[in-house]
């Protein structure tokens, strides 16, 4: 994973990483401890302060699961030839592995690193996981067959009221700033569909904040979301 670096932070400790504002630096590991996570910058590796840092979107990483535990939610309904998620390696601590769904069953990929730090499945080296999925969503990840890899399809997800919305035709879902809406209908470029309180109705999507890992995911899928809308971190 990568992210991407909101202030200088000066180590204090040996185990501490030292980096400057906007550098990019590779996430290893986010879930031994609440407020730190361990980093990787210029071949140097440390722990960082999470609260220093705006991780990327990486609504495909699912941290420290079991192969067993990918399967099941690669194969809990039915999904798309390519549908994926990355997760820490079981038998190699610290190091990252691919699931990926492919006809009845899930493959699992190993991701390897080399020497200076790069990424890759086969031969093509990456700066990071993000480069790597990027890569291979054109590039087949197998040598058997064509597997692109595919985001698991977005299923309902919640929004945030950043306006009051007071409906002036029949069918529109009213709600005040700061609500949350679950919204079940993101077809329509401008016009959404949205349950709050046991109502159900359509509102203009310029109206509501969405996460950013939201966005990138509709806007991949072709969906429009209004700039003006994307959540601040």
């Amino acid at each position: 994973m990568e992210c991407i670096a909101k202030f200088d932070f000066q180590a204090t400790a040996c185990d501490e990483l030292s980096f400057r504002k906007n550098d990019v630096l590779k996430v290893l590991n986010t879930e031994d401890d609440r407020n730190w996570c361990k980093a990787e910058v210029d071949g140097r590796s440390g722990f960082i302060p999470k609260n220093y840092i705006d991780i990327k979107p990486n609504y495909w990483y699912h941290g420290r699961i079991s192969r067993l535990e990918a399967e099941n939610i690669l194969g809990q309904k039915p999904l798309p030839d390519g549908a994926f998620l990355i997760r820490e390696s079981e038998s190699s601590p610290g190091d990252f592995s691919l699931s990926v769904k492919y006809g009845d069953g899930v493959q699992h990929f190993k991701v390897l690193r080399d020497g200076a730090g790069k990424y890759f499945l086969w031969v093509v080296k990456f700066n990071s996981l993000n480069d790597l999925i990027d890569y291979h969503r054109t590039q087949t990840i197998s040598r058997t067959q064509k597997i692109l890899l595919k985001d698991v399809p977005l299923e309902n997800f919640s929004v945030t009221a950043i306006y009051d919305f007071t409906p002036q035709e029949h069918g529109e879902l009213p709600f005040k700033r700061h609500e949350v809406i679950t919204v079940i209908d993101w077809s329509d470029e401008h016009w959404w569909r949205g349950k709050l309180q046991g109502r159900t109705g359509i509102f203009p999507n310029n109206y509501v904040s969405v996460k950013q890992d939201v966005v990138d995911r509709l806007r991949r899928a072709g969906y429009n979301v209004p700039n003006n809308t994307i959540a601040k971190p």
